[in-house]
């Protein structure tokens, strides 16, 4: 058996770290771009989503109950049972926090948008080069004399131009298929 510390770990390939490094770039400048609406929102929503948050809650009410039901001598109760105001600042807190989750999943919806977009240009990118490439394929194997790839009916479908939009009119015909497929039947049936 081999000794865990003789293993060479793998070596990245410098474009795989060049790919890295650019994404990086992208994801940096992403952040800079953010206001200060967006960040506060971050942190508000980074923190109420954690276990300190639930801590701090926890701790907050217990703490109201606690003075406000009389059992600290000397300290009066500023909003006895039922908790009216305590429940009043819940509400609050409630409606803010949400709208500054929402704030922050609108934000990570754009940025995702923004990835989906990049995404598909490198898609169609690549999807244009490889057909260039079996386009060059082809007329060197015609100039050899390889007489079959002119019989290859995938080979003539996959060296033809893509049309994006017929791509996504079919996509959204079968998406559409798929929710009709999904929709309950009214009536039960």
């Amino acid at each position: 058996m081999k000794s865990v510390s003789n293993q060479r770990p793998p070596i990245m390939p410098g474009i795989a770290k060049g790919n890295i490094e650019t994404i990086m770039q992208i994801e940096q400048a992403y952040m800079r771009q953010r206001s200060g609406v967006d960040r506060l929102c971050e942190t508000i929503s980074r923190f109420a989503g954690s276990i300190s948050f639930v801590v701090v809650q926890i701790g907050g009410i217990v703490g109201w109950i606690v003075m406000n039901t009389g059992a600290i001598p000397g300290v009066v109760p500023l909003d006895p049972y039922p908790f009216s105001f305590l429940a009043l600042i819940v509400a609050v807190e409630a409606i803010f926090l949400s709208t500054f989750v929402l704030m922050t999943q609108n934000r990570q919806t754009r940025q995702a948008d923004h990835w989906a977009h990049l995404t598909l240009q490198i898609g169609l990118l690549g999807e244009q080069e490889t057909t260039k490439v079996l386009q060059m394929l082809k007329l060197i194997c015609a100039r050899l004399g390889l007489d079959k790839v002119d019989s290859d009916g995938e080979l003539k479908e996959m060296v033809g131009k893509t049309s994006v939009g017929m791509l996504a009119e079919e996509l959204a015909q079968n998406l559409e298929k798929t929710r009709d497929l999904s929709e309950p039947v009214e009536g039960g049936k």
